[in-house]
């Protein structure tokens, strides 16, 4: 990735001579304490000379959840309705039930609350954006290369589990939103997308390119859902 150095056989614990070694400003991790086979906080030399930097987590979203929600292969997490007594009952690693509660507050703290210029050129793109990863970001980079504005749609936990089965999505659609928004490329998101991409939806939004990638699921009537999009001269397929 440009811009991006990689320290092979980094040591465990950093010292600020490593720091100095690659000519490294700060040291950053998040809130979570790192402690080495002593007990001892991993960060203590870098902190006591003021280059450690914390990025505190989301409230309510855990990566012990996530990985959980993949080894004992549940579905509680599809579910926004569980009752909040039950949430607070349950043990996340045990159950996988998610307790992350999606706010507005929440969801403009991610967005970029920009909105799309006349003149510019609205790409739409969507998709699951499951366990959200590079390739979801070079994916979203060359979306955005085709136009000014871009506009990803997310699809349901529903939609989701009917095309990839088993207990995906791994994350539940307000956990997928948000990995979303936080990619600088993506300017906005529809919160449940539909699979079908139809003509007033691009009509409705400007949208002016509909990318997406070789491999297209047909929609459950055994169509194209792309089919408007490539009538009107508008769909381009990207690798």
């Amino acid at each position: 990735i440009p811009g991006i150095e990689m320290v092979r056989d980094a040591p465990y614990t950093t010292t600020v001579e490593c720091l100095e070694k690659y000519n490294i400003d700060f040291c950053v991790h998040g809130e979570d304490l790192s402690v080495d086979a002593n007990g001892n906080d991993t960060y203590a030399d870098v902190k006591k000379a003021g280059k450690f930097k914390l990025i505190k987590r989301t409230d309510g979203v855990s990566t012990t959840d996530i990985v959980g929600r993949m080894l004992l292969m549940t579905k509680e997490h599809h579910k926004q309705d569980v009752e909040e007594e039950k949430l607070h009952q349950m043990s996340a690693a045990t159950t996988n039930v998610s307790k992350f509660l999606t706010t507005s507050r929440k969801i403009s703290q991610f967005s970029s609350s920009k909105a799309p210029k006349e003149t510019d050129k609205i790409v739409y793109v969507d998709g699951a954006f499951d366990l959200f990863h590079v390739g979801h970001i070079e994916m979203l980079k060359v979306a955005k290369s085709h136009g000014d504005f871009l506009i990803v749609g997310v699809h349901t936990d529903d939609v989701v589990n009917m095309y990839r089965g088993a207990n995906h999505p791994i994350m539940n659609l307000h956990e997928r939103v948000l990995s979303v928004l936080s990619c600088k490329y993506v300017d906005e998101v529809i919160i449940g997308a539909p699979y079908v991409v139809t003509r007033d939806m691009i009509e409705g939004l400007r949208i002016s390119v509909v990318v997406h990638g070789s491999v297209v699921e047909p929609a459950i009537d055994g169509t194209d859902p792309y089919h408007v999009a490539r009538d009107m001269g508008i769909f381009q397929q990207i690798e």
